[in-house]
């Protein structure tokens, strides 16, 4: 049975406990009282207590022992020999060792939303590439690399090591260089080299010979990419059918200038005429007389040969207007030459010159002084300016022969050359001006609608503009700006 003790110095020995004093605590009051005595104080001043606090002690092995619960342990008791619990013994090292835990748990979730995100990054990036490559082949693209040390002037041979780019997936673009066409590659490599010095993107065309030996079109457009050694990225395209599109573009233009020229002068064809037999019957009848002359005894030579002159000189007279009509009716590429507007203008008057008198249409002009000179093609101008002066004849044929009159004028404006056509007809609807220069549209029964939009082009041609306005005081104003030439 359990076995209680009244000393402190029982627990431990097997009894389980007791209310008991304790020798330290005797002893500390004894040397309280004799520090007291020895420092002065009388013995009748000191306390000494009727007894000696006797706590309640327990030894935790004999509770276990013999079944004593815990709970029926006063609170205020002192347990000896009680092992302290984990949560006691190493608290500190329990919120060391679960901080350690949250932490490397919380690395742990880190590491695996950044693999999540980067697997999802990788996906992206996998589907981006497949969709750009999708892109690049439907439009026809290659894309390519080229490592900075193989930009090299012209004449030194490219760098024979470049690890660097042997292992990119991108196509090198040292392949396509060797296969440039000599004549482009001075220019290849000038923009090359610029790109790399500039950062900036660029775009070149050039030639490049094909397996089967033709010479195909290629427009190459990249930048420089200086993220981890100098290089350029691009993309290549096949532009040989644009080219070939361009030449019979052009081609299909001069057609159309020609076709349209040619429908010119076939209106023109009573003034023509009316030029032409005004030499030939001046040379018929010079011819006549000087048969005549011949006929007579003795000859009057000084005569003779002032009518063998006035022959020579219609002869030349008549050359001269169907020269003219020959280069109109000639077909070639255009010729651009300094051009002097007014010039221009007196010559083209004497074409339509008959046409205008047949019509009962006045002229009238207003050809500005010293105007510099116009780099442009004759042929292509002349043509601008008898369409533009056909169309406003054939627009004042309803008129009443007062009514009828066309203006022509030249001009100086900010550096351009105006050459302005204007006419008295009833003007144009306001609905019709945004239309007039659509090919195939014309206000003209039977009109091929081609005219205006040609005469447009050539002026754009010249990088100048053709634009039309209605006059305050009636009719139409075609006018022609055409950039002076530079000063070299």
């Amino acid at each position: 049975m359990p076995v209680y003790g009244p000393f402190s110095s029982f627990i431990g020995i097997g009894v389980v406990g007791g209310r008991m004093t304790t020798f330290y605590t005797a002893g500390r009051l004894g040397a309280q009282t004799a520090l007291a005595l020895l420092e002065g104080a009388s013995p009748a001043s000191l306390t000494i207590p009727a007894s000696i606090p006797t706590p309640l002690q327990v030894d935790w092995r004999q509770l276990r022992r013999w079944g004593i619960a815990p709970q029926a342990v006063p609170v205020d008791a002192i347990v000896q020999f009680k092992e302290p619990t984990l949560w006691e013994g190493y608290r500190n090292q329990v919120f060391i060792g679960c901080a350690v835990m949250l932490l490397q748990a919380g690395l742990i979730v880190a590491l695996l939303l950044e693999r999540r995100r980067r697997r999802r990054t990788v996906a992206a990036l996998a589907r981006s590439e497949q969709h750009m490559r999708l892109a690049a082949n439907a439009a026809g693209l290659s894309t390519w690399v080229l490592d900075g040390a193989a930009v090299r002037p012209v004449g030194v041979e490219p760098a024979s090591q470049h690890a660097d780019i042997a292992s990119d997936p991108l196509a090198d673009f040292r392949e396509t260089l060797a296969l440039i066409y000599p004549q482009d590659r001075e220019v290849v490599d000038t923009a090359l080299r610029d790109a790399l010095a500039t950062r900036e993107e660029f775009e070149v065309e050039y030639r490049i010979e094909a397996p089967d030996g033709e010479w195909r079109w290629q427009s190459a457009r990249g930048r420089a990419d200086h993220a981890q050694v100098p290089r350029l990225l691009g993309v290549a395209i096949d532009i040989t059918q644009r080219k070939r599109a361009a030449v019979q573009a052009e081609q299909d233009r001069a057609a159309l200038y020609h076709m349209t020229r040619v429908s010119l002068l076939g209106q023109l064809s009573a003034s023509i005429a009316h030029q032409l037999n005004q030499p030939l019957a001046s040379i018929l009848g010079n011819a006549e007389a000087a048969q005549k002359m011949l006929e007579r005894e003795p000859v009057d030579l000084p005569e003779l040969r002032e009518i063998c002159a006035d022959i020579v000189a219609e002869d030349h007279r008549a050359a001269q207007v169907i020269r003219r009509l020959g280069v109109l009716f000639k077909r070639g590429k255009p010729i651009f030459e300094p051009l002097d507007v007014n010039e221009l203008v007196r010559d083209t008057f004497g074409l339509t010159r008959s046409i205008l008198t047949t019509r009962r249409v006045t002229l009238v002009t207003h050809l500005a002084p010293a105007l510099p000179p116009i780099a442009g093609d004759r042929v292509q101008l002349q043509q601008l300016l008898l369409n533009l002066i056909v169309n406003a004849t054939d627009a004042m044929d309803e008129l009443p022969d007062a009514g009828r009159v066309l203006k022509i004028g030249t001009a100086l404006h900010d550096g351009a050359v105006s050459l302005c056509v204007a006419d008295r007809d009833p003007g144009i609807p306001a609905g019709a001006l945004d239309k007039l220069f659509e090919p195939f549209w014309s206000t003209k029964a039977g009109g091929m609608g081609m005219g205006l939009k040609v005469c447009r082009s050539i002026a754009e041609a010249h990088r100048g503009s053709l634009a039309v306005t209605n006059a305050s005081e009636g009719g139409a104003v075609f006018c022609a700006l055409l950039p002076v030439l530079a000063s070299p």
